[in-house]
């Protein structure tokens, strides 16, 4: 009897000093890991690292001796100091979990994005070919207005030989293939998009039998500032992608971001996707901005540069159906509707003049809704303004921080930016030392619709807004006093 009470004491001796080395190995570890993460995310000063650090490694060293070292501190001490390290241990956890996460969502957005343009080859289905090899040595009708031509010419070539014949727009081109003048047409997938909305029969009259992608460089002109200090712009540009941000696509949204950090102000200055601009080192026919986006973020980018004659700093490249399911991580947002109307792409979505709480599927609606406005474009640029500043209203919250991981998950895949890794990090710690409460404007820019050709689409006649140079020049004369 005596033995096994001996044998029973010795057993809970060495749970007792077995217990308090896991715990503090345990909150040992979890603390390392949440410096380190800090360390990268670079958002603390060094200071307050060096505090962070100071404290964990103090309490560690404190449990350590109480819990293991010391024999004389009492039983309800060891308690309490156990309970003090599992909750430590649970923080610390936490806190790498979120920190890391934040690390690895801001370096899958920053860094070299290269885009590419997927383009398909399409010939008649009574045609003959039923593969790309069958159309060696024959007649591929090309679209010359295509900046990227060469490129997409010379990858089609490194898979069959055959004999090009180039179009100076998109009617002459189908008719290149209907009148058998050539055996078979290459076109973006931005065009075939256009087709399917636009020409029915020509989509039921051909058939793809070939798709290939072509890479486009990424911008290298990047005017980098002290984002911290100092004012600069991003433009960002909404994509319209069925495929991903890397494909290239209509920029359904353009706005232009001034921000200074000084002022804790930005202008938000929206372009309406039907804005008929002249194309960055095009000469001709004028375009509709959203068509820039077919070439590449860096044709959007310079358009609107010649546009309002201003240098863009960055760009921000957003997938704004992917993004905007956000807005149920964060509980949905509160818009405000100026009439009654049932959304044109959802007619689930019905609003009321007034404020209203909307999910990701209405909110969504709402940016894109133009139809039922006299403004049409220009007011769905507000709303898109409207959704993003209600967004940034959430992310200001501090109990949404309980759903940061989700946020930041669910928006993974959204975005990409040329800003770097240091430069988002370092605006960031900048705004947290200073705290300050920002400041935000919206403007759009304005004009008349018409029905005229487009450089990308030629001869058809397409809606186009001629824009209005007075609001041109109040943005301009805004956007110069934001930069000061």
């Amino acid at each position: 009897m005596s033995k096994n009470i001996a044998k029973r004491g010795k057993k809970a001796l060495k749970i007792n000093k077995i217990v308090p080395i896991i715990l503090c190995s345990i909150q040992l570890i979890t603390s390392i890991e949440l410096i380190i993460a800090l360390k990268r995310l670079n958002l603390l000063q060094l200071w307050q690292l060096f505090l962070v650090t100071f404290i964990l490694f103090a309490l560690e060293a404190l449990n350590i001796y109480k819990l293991i070292i010391s024999k004389t501190a009492r039983r309800a001490v060891k308690v309490a100091l156990a309970i003090v390290s599992i909750i430590l241990t649970i923080i610390t956890s936490f806190g790498f979990r979120y920190v890391n996460q934040t690390v690895s969502f801001i370096e899958n957005i920053t860094g070299t994005h290269n885009e590419t343009q997927t383009y398909k080859v399409l010939v008649l289905k009574t045609a003959r070919y039923d593969n790309i090899e069958q159309l060696n040595q024959q007649h591929v009708g090309f679209l010359s207005s295509n900046p990227n031509i060469e490129n997409t010419k010379k990858t089609l070539k490194n898979k069959i030989n055959y004999k090009d014949t180039d179009y100076s727009e998109l009617g002459t081109l189908i008719a290149g293939i209907s009148d058998y003048k050539v055996s078979a047409i290459v076109l973006a997938d931005s065009y075939l998009e256009f087709l399917e909305e636009n020409n029915q029969e020509f989509i039921e009259t051909t058939k793809v039998i070939y798709e290939f992608e072509v890479r486009i460089d990424s911008e290298k002109d990047i005017k980098r500032v002290n984002v911290a200090t100092d004012p600069f712009i991003l433009y960002i540009s909404g994509s319209d992608s069925r495929i991903g941000l890397n494909d290239t696509a209509r920029s359904d949204v353009n706005i232009l971001a001034v921000v200074n950090p000084q002022k804790a102000k930005i202008l938000l200055v929206s372009i309406p996707r039907d804005y008929y601009v002249q194309l960055h080192e095009t000469t001709g026919i004028k375009d509709k901005l959203t068509h820039a986006g077919i070439y590449g973020t860096a044709m959007s980018k310079n358009t609107v540069q010649d546009l309002l004659g201003i240098d863009i700093n960055y760009t921000l490249k957003v997938g704004f159906s992917t993004v905007i399911n956000v807005v149920d991580a964060v509980g949905g947002i509160d818009i405000y509707s100026d009439k009654d109307f049932t959304a044109w792409t959802n007619n689930e979505c019905k609003f009321t003049k007034g404020t209203q709480h909307v999910d990701s599927k209405c909110a969504l609606a709402f940016s894109r809704e133009r139809y039922s406005y006299e403004t049409g474009d220009r007011h769905r640029g507000e709303n898109q303004q409207q959704v993003i500043t209600k967004l940034v209203e959430k992310f200001s919250e501090p109990h949404y921080l309980i759903n940061y991981p989700k946020i930041l998950s669910t928006a993974e895949g959204s975005f990409e930016t040329d800003l770097s890794y240091d430069e988002i990090t370092d605006f960031a710690r900048y705004q947290l030392a200073e705290l300050k409460s920002w400041h935000v404007e919206s403007i759009s820019l304005d004009g008349t619709g018409s029905m005229l050709p487009t450089y990308s689409m030629g001869n058809q006649k397409l809606y186009v807004m001629i824009p209005d140079q007075a609001t041109i020049d109040a943005a301009k004369a805004k956007i110069t006093d934001y930069l000061k």
